[in-house]
């Protein structure tokens, strides 16, 4: 599962041109993603249990809208704001197999479909008795465009709004599978993952009824070959590196590494 993500470390106008058409809409787009680096700053390393305010778009009479929303879905359904702290370690990825059925994410998946905007994220590979930390990314360096699901939650106690969001999930593909073997887990999980074709079929009016088959290749996980994936420094306990550029930066464990190179030359990680 995806716990832990790095966000807005990228040119404004890379993740404007990732979301957007035409001159204008990319100009405006960008001038938003500013805003929002401004009022948040980077993001390197970030903890889903610390619920961190990250970009996510959504579409609002057919223009897309930048915001800044907690990870974490709150559903509207919540009572209080204990329950709202509750809920929320328990809904940072929903998965998209049950995504509709859910009472959780079902209508917010129906109605609230928003794209996540990422530069990559992290997940541990273990080995013996020991948790090693990769940092994933697309290949081609660009940001990572998430699908996402939203919700805005009204406290009754104080009548403050809280904008929350999940990211969906699906089953991983043959590099996570490699990365993400927590030996406790069922199955190896990758964040859903949109090509630009993707994003636009998400973010419409598609019903989960009438479009199932359409859903079904929406949730197909991202082709290996489009993500690239290195080892980085520790993202927890007493030695983690926090939110700072070098959490992204590669760090070799020798313990990980194979004897023989690869194709390129290159020492193989598995």
């Amino acid at each position: 599962m995806c716990y832990d993500s790095a966000a807005l470390s990228k040119r404004s106008l890379d993740y404007a041109k990732r979301v957007g058409y035409g001159p204008e809409t990319i100009e405006e787009l960008e001038q938003q993603f500013l805003r929002l680096r401004e009022i948040s700053g980077p993001v390197f390393h970030a903890n889903g249990y610390d619920h961190p305010a990250l970009p996510i778009v959504l579409e609002e009479e057919e223009k897309k809208e930048v915001k800044l929303f907690q990870w974490g879905l709150v559903p509207q359904w919540t009572k209080n704001l204990e329950q709202a702290q509750q809920v929320w370690n328990r809904t940072l990825n929903a998965r998209s197999e049950t995504i509709f059925e859910k009472p959780a994410y079902r209508e917010a998946a129906e109605k609230r479909r928003c794209l996540v905007v990422l530069d990559g994220f992290y997940e541990h590979h273990h080995k013996g008795s020991r948790t090693f930390p990769y940092y994933i990314q697309m290949a081609n360096k660009e940001p990572m465009i998430m699908a996402g699901i939203y919700e805005r939650w009204l406290n009754p106690e104080d009548q403050n709004s809280l904008f929350t969001f999940s990211i969906v999930t699906t089953q991983a593909n043959s590099l996570l599978q490699k990365i993400h073997n927590n030996p406790k887990m069922k199955e190896a999980r990758i964040p859903l993952i949109l090509s630009r074709e993707k994003q636009e079929l998400w973010l419409s009016k598609l019903s989960p009824v009438r479009d199932k088959k359409t859903f079904a290749e929406i949730f197909k996980p991202i082709a290996s070959e489009e993500l690239i994936a290195h080892t980085v420094a520790p993202l927890r306990g007493m030695r983690k590196v926090g939110n700072v550029p070098i959490a992204q930066e590669e760090k070799v464990y020798p313990e990980l590494m194979q004897e023989d190179s690869d194709e390129h030359g290159q020492i193989s990680l598995f």
